[in-house]
């Protein structure tokens, strides 16, 4: 997974890469991101896209 993913997100936020490895490691979406007050603030976002019945969705939280 070398791009990221687009979005109104990109507007906002700095450093946006991806950390893991597909079918190995959890993967994630990783970006400093503005907040409302002017602060920055690393997020991440686990990466995870599942085949849902023939149709692509966010996977299920795995426990």
């Amino acid at each position: 997974m070398s791009n990221i993913p687009p979005g109104s997100y990109e507007e906002t936020s700095k450093d946006i890469h991806f950390e893991g490895t597909p079918g190995k490691t959890d993967c994630y979406l990783i970006a400093t991101c503005k907040k409302s007050d002017g602060s920055w603030i690393e997020s991440r976002l686990k990466y995870n896209i599942a085949n849902l019945n023939g149709e692509l969705k966010w996977a299920p939280n795995e426990h």
